[in-house]
């Protein structure tokens, strides 16, 4: 039995539970040249903290 260098990414995603999906998901952002995960978005009305 031959053992392979790699895993395709294809095959560690369908293990992955739904969760875990969402939660290491990127988007292609051409001006960076790649794919990068996606930036928290603020959430209207909550405060922001200011340790200053």
């Amino acid at each position: 039995m031959a053992l392979r260098n790699s895993i395709p990414m294809s095959e560690l995603r369908d293990k992955m539970s739904s969760d875990d999906q969402a939660k290491h998901a990127t988007t292609y952002q051409a001006s960076r040249g790649g794919h990068y995960p996606e930036a928290d978005k603020p959430v209207p009305g909550t405060p922001q903290n200011k340790d200053a």
